[in-house]
């Protein structure tokens, strides 16, 4: 029997993959601030400032959401295999999901550190805006920046290893995995 993850970290899986998986391409157009031109003859004067604050305002609910996976994780514990894994598919399933949470934490920390040090605003969706972590240095800003745009390449790598995992536990092994978080069970 297939035991599903409960519900809500199910949802909380599902959405963060998605807005991760959004935020990849939205996050390369700033990693070269050259591209502001080509941006706006696109999308109109404006859009690359609009994107950009989309893209910090995405990070902190990123941010906001995992907190909130971390506190389900540990009150909402994980069902049992109807297969149990190998040692090896153990550790590496371990390694890959512990590294994925500790990216998609560190990610928008140092992306919110960059925009700190850079000076430059942190809205959310236009509700509010965060708080500076730390003053004014722009050689750090370029820094931090820096490490965000690595940590998302790293991002990139664990979901490609995590997408094929899943599969090959779907299509080779057809051990039922896929099924334990897959957003429509009850």
């Amino acid at each position: 029997m297939i035991h599903s993850y409960p519900r809500l970290r199910r949802w909380l899986h599902w959405t963060i993959a998605v807005l991760v998986i959004a935020m990849l391409p939205m996050g390369m157009i700033f990693t070269d601030f050259d591209n502001r031109g080509a941006i706006e003859g696109i999308f109109g004067e404006g859009s690359f400032n609009v994107f950009y604050d989309l893209h910090k305002s995405t990070g902190f609910l990123i941010l906001f959401l995992m907190l909130v996976r971390i506190v389900a994780a540990i009150r909402l514990p994980k069902p049992p295999y109807a297969v149990p894994l190998t040692g090896l598919e153990r550790a590496g399933s371990g390694a890959v999901h512990g590294l994925i949470y500790v990216m998609l934490l560190a990610m928008p920390l140092l992306g919110w550190l960059g925009v700190s040090a850079y000076d430059a605003p942190l809205p959310v969706f236009g509700l509010f805006e965060m708080p500076a972590l730390i003053g004014r240095d722009r050689d750090l800003s370029e820094d931090f920046f820096e490490w965000h745009e690595i940590g998302a390449k790293i991002v990139i790598a664990l979901v490609v290893v995590h997408i094929g995992a899943a599969l090959y536990h779907q299509l080779v092994k057809k051990d039922g995995l896929i099924r334990r978080m897959w957003p429509s069970r009850g």
